[in-house]
């Protein structure tokens, strides 16, 4: 034998049923407890604290076609080459950025591939990374933060320098990339 409803009967039983199981789900729901963390990080900050500059120089010389000044990263600061004249009171200093952020946490240095120098629009390659608190990491190029969340890099590199370059002091802009690892 086969049952028969009518359409209203038939719609107050599926209303009564779906009714029944969001009652069902509420219950199971509210007596189900869910714990979490958060973690808070602070946000880190870079400042620049000097650009970087290979001092007053010129190349006359007799050497190669190209030569190269070398700012050292590490302190003291220092610069060298052995064709190019390099001469004083240029202010010479390798780029220096101090960095703030959550104690004790590991960032990663990204140097450019290269970089121009002003005058001339001189190639500037070859960085090097020093940190305050970990010392040389131009290989890993992975620094820390103290335990107050700071740390000072220091980024040298070496300045191409053609034959005929006159007395001029010249200077780079070295953007660096420093992220939380």
């Amino acid at each position: 034998m086969r049952a028969s409803f009518s359409r209203p009967a038939a719609w107050r039983v599926c209303g009564a049923i779906a009714a029944a199981t969001l009652m069902a789900t509420a219950a199971y729901a509210a007596e189900r407890t869910v714990a979490g963390t958060a973690t808070i990080i602070r946000t880190m900050s870079v400042s620049t604290t000097a650009q970087m500059s290979f001092g007053r120089l010129q190349y006359n010389g007799a050497g190669p076609a190209t030569a190269s000044v070398v700012v050292r990263a590490a302190p003291p600061m220092a610069r060298g080459s052995t064709d190019v004249q390099l001469l004083p009171n240029g202010g010479e200093t390798p780029a220096i950025r101090v960095i703030t952020g959550e104690p004790g946490r590991i960032y990663r240095v990204t140097p450019p591939g290269s970089a121009t120098a002003a005058p001339g629009g001189l190639t500037v390659t070859g960085f090097t990374l020093w940190s305050a608190n970990s010392g040389d990491i131009t290989a890993s190029r992975l620094g820390q933060l103290d335990a107050q969340g700071k740390d000072t890099i220091r980024i040298g590199a070496s300045l191409m320098v053609p034959k005929g370059t006159k007395n001029d002091t010249f200077t780079a802009n070295t953007p660096v990339t420093i992220t939380y690892d």
